[in-house]
């Protein structure tokens, strides 16, 4: 199972989350499909439409667009559904502990809900919680919703996604895990093909990278020629520049420093380099005076940003281009005006084409392999519960959704 299908498996069980989460005022809340003796409803299709609407996620643009982004809302709901019809026919159940994780993960989302309606003038807890239930109660009564409704939802909501969530878990244990000899064989595969693969690109061992910084999967086993480190001082200039704007490095800046704000970024970009020239620790006045948030985080912070030819479809082209000049370990630009202002970037280093030992990265090559393995596993068990199970869709009942 990916993530995709763990989103919408969450999306699919979440009912009361998407009945709060802005239906058009739906009263009435019809069933659109069965699964086994499992309903999904109108709101829950809707929400879930909605918000893969919003992340592009779905093309709605034309007739048959539509029909097939219908399609797939149904499908995402099924299969977030079918754990829990399955679950029913086998009789599974919780445990009295489990019940009570799932009630008070419910409680807690309840206590979220009516944060929002707390008077913290009223100075009586019970008082306070009263008022509040009351206004939560005011809130949604054009959708027909109350507080009490919507509580008892939210705990069964709970409940069955933790009961589907055991099923899948059963499922996934039962898994062989990854042998010693089956990660070697992955690694020696994967360096193989990553060796070529960079070597017709090196972009992509950035993008590889910047993947494993977000999903901690397997590294990047081997490096490409011609790579290297730079770090840079960044001094933001935002006279031509919005507030939120993407820095030389591709990263996000949200604001200027207090030292910018009272100074002209440029007459102070010449002082920071009249500090470098004199010998100052270059990192200390990153600190001091950068604006680039980049160069707060590791592993950027330690090691720097990673350049090399064909980058500069990554980077901002001044900045792009004043690095490729620093030919040594050491060599440090003057002042290069950039698009969000002005960088004094040092070469830090190289990087390093010797492959990761197989031994730092076997763990990593296991927990993945382990995985996959599971993932196709449970989608082969969606495949057979849907042969399994008897399902209906009323495609007729969300037929305006997505219309224009």
């Amino acid at each position: 199972m990916n993530n995709r299908k763990t989103l919408l498996r969450v999306c699919a069980l979440g009912l009361v989350v998407l009945m709060l989460g802005g239906c058009s005022a739906l009263i009435s809340d019809p069933v659109v499909a069965t699964v086994g003796d499992v309903e999904v409803t109108y709101s829950q299709f809707y929400n879930v439409f909605e918000t893969y609407s919003a992340y592009g996620m779905l093309d709605t643009s034309t007739a048959e667009g539509l029909e097939e982004a219908h399609q797939t809302v149904f499908d995402v709901l099924i299969d977030g559904t079918l754990p829990l019809a399955i679950a029913h026919e086998q009789g599974l159940t919780l445990t009295e502990e489990e019940e009570a994780e799932a009630l008070e993960n419910a409680a807690a989302d309840m206590e979220s809900y009516l944060s929002t309606y707390l008077d913290d003038s009223i100075t009586d807890e019970d008082a306070r919680m009263e008022a509040a239930i009351e206004a939560f109660n005011d809130a949604y009564a054009s959708a027909g919703v109350t507080y009490e409704q919507a509580k008892e939802e939210t705990e069964q909501s709970y409940l069955d996604q933790a009961l589907g969530n055991k099923l899948i878990d059963q499922i996934r244990s039962e898994v062989p895990a990854t042998t010693d000899e089956e990660a070697q064989t992955w690694y020696d595969e994967q360096l193989a093909a990553e060796r070529e693969e960079y070597a017709e690109d090196s972009t992509a061992y950035y993008y590889d990278s910047q993947y494993y910084s977000y999903t901690g999967e397997v590294q990047p086993l081997v490096a490409p020629e011609g790579l290297f480190y730079v770090k840079h001082i960044l001094i933001r200039d935002d006279s031509d520049d919005s507030d939120t704007s993407s820095d030389s490095s591709g990263e996000e800046s949200l604001s200027s420093s207090d030292s910018v704000s009272f100074t002209d970024p440029e007459e102070l970009a010449n002082t920071v380099l009249e500090k470098v020239e004199a010998g100052e620790d270059f990192d200390t006045l990153i600190e001091a005076y950068g604006d680039d948030p980049g160069m707060e985080s590791e592993p950027t912070k330690s090691q720097g940003y990673i350049i090399g030819e064909g980058f500069d479809s990554i980077y901002d082209d001044a900045f792009y281009e004043a690095a490729m000049e620093l030919k040594e370990t050491g060599d440090t630009s003057g002042i290069v005006k950039g698009s969000s202002g002005y960088h004094i970037i040092r070469r830090v280093g190289d990087v390093s084409t010797d492959p990761i030992p197989f031994e730092d990265v076997v763990e990593e090559i296991k927990t993945y392999l382990d995985t996959q393995k599971q993932d196709e596993a449970y989608n082969a068990k969606l495949e057979e519960w849907r042969e399994q199970v008897e399902i209906k869709t009323y495609e007729k009942r969300v037929s305006y959704i997505g219309l224009q």
